[in-house]
């Protein structure tokens, strides 16, 4: 018990070292360097309420299914997807439809993490198709949503297409981006910006913290868009980054970012516009049937090929720690191991 009490009061003297003094070394994410801000309360504004609202919110979303994974290998069953929300609609108030890019299978060569970068770009590039191809169907009333930062161009670097935003911007359309996660947002003392943040943000209210100066759009980093902190329903403590675009940013942000607050009141996600929740629903693949049907065509294909052996070898040995835990094929892993 000793060595139990040792033990807890060492993580707790680490945690308070974060909390207090927080983690400037040793604080980057991934591959990418942390961004400090500095953090005044005088640019948090409040959101008005909408329970309804005329117009549509269209969002998009791309999701991946690995079929076959080794060490150095994996072939991905992508699919997009896309929700348009019209709050005022009572009966029917989401539509969603089909599109020639909805699955596409991809091979993808290298490690874990060159995987993972290669499966990002095609991510952002198929959601950008599709996305382009709804903006003939919204009117200047409606919004267009995805789930990310506004960077375009540049697909090495994981970028939305910098076509869809040309073409928005011709049409002045409500265009934003809304991250699910922002973990590279830091403070000046390396701790985690949008909890930080969120701690003091009152309760009882939406509202958004805007601008951020360090989030200011530049076109030379590849950012359209201006970074801004909401949070969208009062009994939700969720907080978000919402980059708006900078065609729009110099306009009145309250009265572009309120009308979100009449889809995010699903209970589902709450806090967080439904659009996003169910283009990312709907763009899931979920039934076994169905990647049992795709992973059959895929070996089928190998096998006439003579290589179906060989890469199966691979994904065995390679798998084995999944094996141990009763997973015998690789969706059925952890999201974060997908790749």
């Amino acid at each position: 018990m000793s060595d139990l009490n040792d033990n807890l009061r060492s993580i707790v003297r680490t945690l308070k070292g974060y909390v207090d003094k927080g983690a400037l070394d040793g604080s980057a994410v991934g591959m990418e360097e942390p961004e400090h801000f500095s953090y005044f309360p005088k640019f948090r504004k409040p959101l008005n309420f909408f329970k309804s609202f005329k117009g549509k919110f269209v969002a998009v979303d791309c999701s991946t299914k690995p079929l076959m994974r080794g060490n150095r290998f994996g072939v991905y069953l992508l699919r997009v997807a896309y929700a348009s929300v019209d709050p005022s609609e009572k009966e029917n108030p989401v539509m969603w439809g089909t599109s020639p890019l909805q699955e596409r299978s991809y091979a993808a060569i290298g490690d874990e993490i060159s995987r993972k970068h290669q499966l990002e770009r095609l991510r952002f590039e198929y959601e950008s198709e599709l996305a382009e191809t709804l903006l003939l169907q919204l009117d200047l009333s409606d919004y267009l949503l995805l789930d990310g930062a506004s960077y375009f161009g540049r697909p090495e670097d994981r970028r939305f297409a910098l076509a869809l935003y040309e073409k928005a911007r011709k049409r002045n359309l409500n265009f934003l981006t809304i991250s699910k996660n922002s973990p590279s947002l830091v403070d000046e003392k390396g701790r985690d910006l949008i909890s930080q943040i969120a701690v003091g943000m009152p309760t009882a209210t939406a509202c958004v913290y805007h601008p951020i100066k360090e989030l200011k759009a530049d076109p030379h980093k590849n950012r359209f868009g201006d970074g801004s902190l909401v949070k969208l329903n009062s009994e939700s403590f969720r907080v978000f980054r919402c980059d708006i675009m900078d065609y729009l940013a110099e306009g009145n942000i309250v009265q572009l970012l309120s009308p979100l607050t009449s889809i995010s009141g699903d209970p589902r996600c709450l806090g967080y516009p439904v659009a996003l929740y169910l283009a990312h629903d709907f763009a899931k693949v979920s039934s076994d049937a169905k990647l049992l049907y795709c992973r059959d065509l895929l070996e089928k294909a190998l096998a006439n090929e003579g290589l179906l052996d060989s890469l199966k070898m691979e994904e065995a040995l390679s798998n084995f720690r999944s094996e141990l835990y009763g997973l015998r094929y690789p969706w059925e892993l952890e999201e974060y191991k997908l790749v």
